[in-house]
């Protein structure tokens, strides 16, 4: 069989042919093209950094490979700076090794360049992983850290176990040690006029909060209005939102998303992003999201997080554990920046990241 493809950048018109191709890569999925289309429009053609780069390989008319990367602006010690997301790197299985990933990467990180772009970064899969960092200069920065809040523990653990008869048998004792835990951490007290409430969308007061956390670490994704109206705006998907305010100003948020993790329907709760002025923020936040959860029969909240020591001191305090043992997703990342040295980008310390900053909706 003849396997000679051709590089190429995206055309419009090529979105079937590059559904086909996910359909190809992906058979064990269902999929709906009229979904997909509208979160490929949102995601590619909505961003408010401006419009995805994607390269494209063809062969006999047949769209056979494809790797795009999606503008963001980082915050770089208070400096905004031209980044973006890597995603969708995609090999039609009847074309695997004949080079087309790591040919149309080195394309879209060129093109992108030319463009302005520097950085890059992503959470690809183990398979990604390797071919990016061991043949495209990407490098690792860490692995994210896995923390739970276990709210019902028979449903919890059998759901971790995946058997709903070790989740009757030990969740009485597992609640009982940790309601005692719970016990000896002394409560901090709630910032007087605060209030945390739910929302349906955000607003231009989250412009100036952007300016006010903007310092707190030395690289994130800038977190402005426009950005997070977009980010949690993805077509049909529900975010719920709950703003931390005073006197009408808001001083921090929190995104959470609720999933049927069971057939017999059990909840998760998985945190998005939270961001706050301070630690006397966090707390109520998370004290509101935990009501939340409980009043919707979630099982337990997941938060994946680059680790930030006030955030998992306080999430601690609130009854979240950290997982050692469970590795999340890879954070990896590609520069070619020479005013940005690249041992302050491959610091772990440096960034600020949350399962919100991947391509997750």
């Amino acid at each position: 069989m003849d396997k000679t493809w051709a590089m190429r950048d995206y055309h419009e018109g090529d979105e079937e042919g590059i559904f086909e191709l996910l359909k190809a890569v992906y058979p064990e999925r269902e999929h709906d093209y009229g979904r997909w289309l509208r979160w490929w429009r949102w995601m590619y053609k909505d961003n408010p950094a401006g419009p995805g780069r994607i390269g494209i390989a063809e062969h006999n008319n047949k769209i056979v490979g494809h790797y795009a990367i999606v503008p963001l602006r980082l915050s770089i010690m208070g400096k905004t700076v031209l980044a973006s997301q890597a995603l969708d790197g995609l090999t039609h299985p009847d074309y695997r090794r004949t080079k087309i990933f790591e040919t149309l990467v080195r394309k879209v990180h060129a093109d992108g360049a030319r463009d302005g772009i520097r950085i890059v970064y992503g959470f690809p899969n183990q398979f990604s992983r390797a071919g990016l960092v061991g043949k495209l200069d990407w490098f690792d920065i860490a692995n994210m850290q896995l923390m739970l809040k276990v709210i019902n523990w028979k449903d919890a653990i059998g759901l971790l176990a995946k058997n709903q008869y070790l989740g009757s048998i030990f969740s009485p004792i597992a609640s009982l040690l940790c309601d005692k835990t719970l016990l000896r951490r002394k409560r901090p007290n709630v910032a007087e006029g605060l209030t945390v409430k739910e929302v349906t969308s955000f607003d231009e007061r989250l412009d100036i909060l952007w300016s006010k956390v903007a310092n707190q670490f030395h690289i994130m994704v800038l977190r402005d209005d426009a950005y997070l109206r977009w980010r949690y705006g993805a077509p049909e998907t529900n975010y719920s939102i709950f703003i931390a305010e005073k006197d009408s100003e808001v001083l921090g948020y929190l995104v959470l998303k609720y999933m049927n993790m069971t057939d017999n329907g059990i909840k998760v709760g998985i945190i998005f992003d939270m961001v706050a002025q301070s630690k006397d923020v966090l707390d109520p936040l998370i004290r509101k999201l935990i009501s939340a959860c409980q009043q919707n029969k979630v099982a337990l909240i997941q938060y994946q997080l680059r680790v930030n020591k006030v955030y998992r001191r306080v999430l601690k305090r609130n009854g979240f554990i950290s997982l050692p043992f469970s590795k999340g997703s890879h954070f990896c990342a590609y520069s070619t920046r020479t005013d940005i040295a690249q041992q302050f980008l491959r610091n772990p310390d440096n960034w600020f990241v949350q399962i919100g900053d991947s391509d997750l909706v």
